[in-house]
């Protein structure tokens, strides 16, 4: 390529940047351009479809950002929940949250049963996290809680007052307590699936509910 051909494309180049940032458009910088044509020399291809990936990470909100209206978004959308759909609705809503939350962090649930064993060793593992299990006439019921020195993926601790969301974690000045029926929704994901049974989970204290730690009821169910 010549000194010529080579001014002309990052002149082209330069055109399409500032048209970006004018807003002018999204995707690819000019129609065609850095598409691969056959008339397009090959040398250029790679550094077009770079600048063009620059612009658009450079031009990105900054996560910090996003989070903090992500924030106010939620404690928002969880007030008109308040106001607008009865107790029963607003916590299978955002119970269901809570499980789909549940899921993507850890995947769907095995296809397979849980065996007699496998359900015995999850009771255990609570037992020995300092969850109380009381089994008799046939009904087993768990207390369980985050524990007030348990900290969530990014090392923040729940007797500091952080909570174990990580879009609440802090920060969320007026969020309604419904929130917590997504940890309702996590917690009863959780069990179900270590138990191979159904459970009925009530919430008893919660960070966000003015307590110093987040309890659960456990009731296994079948």
């Amino acid at each position: 390529m010549d000194r010529k051909e080579f001014l002309g494309y990052s002149l082209k180049a330069g055109m399409c940047c500032c048209g970006a940032l004018a807003g002018l458009h999204y995707g690819r910088v000019a129609e065609g351009f850095g598409s691969g044509r056959s008339d397009e020399p090959a040398e250029l291809t790679g550094w077009i479809e770079d600048l063009e990936q620059r612009m658009i990470n450079g031009s990105a909100t900054p996560e910090w950002l996003r989070a903090k209206k992500a924030r106010r978004w939620i404690t928002d959308m969880v007030a008109h929940i308040d106001d607008t759909l009865d107790d029963s609705t607003k916590s299978h809503i955002l119970q269901g949250c809570g499980r789909s939350c549940f899921n993507r962090a850890f995947g769907v649930a095995p296809a397979g049963k849980v065996t007699p064993e496998e359900a015995e060793g999850f009771l255990q593992q609570l037992r020995q996290g300092g969850n109380e299990v009381i089994e008799g006439n046939g009904s087993t019921v768990i207390n369980f809680h985050w524990g007030r020195g348990h900290q969530n993926p990014q090392g923040l601790i729940l007797s500091d007052g952080y909570c174990m969301c990580m879009i609440m974690e802090s920060d969320a000045p007026g969020l309604s307590p419904t929130f917590c029926q997504c940890s309702v929704g996590y917690v009863t994901e959780a069990m179900e699936r270590g138990l191979g049974k159904r459970v009925k989970v009530e919430l008893l204290e919660s960070l966000k509910m003015g307590g110093t730690d987040c309890r659960f009821r456990i009731e296994v169910l079948s």
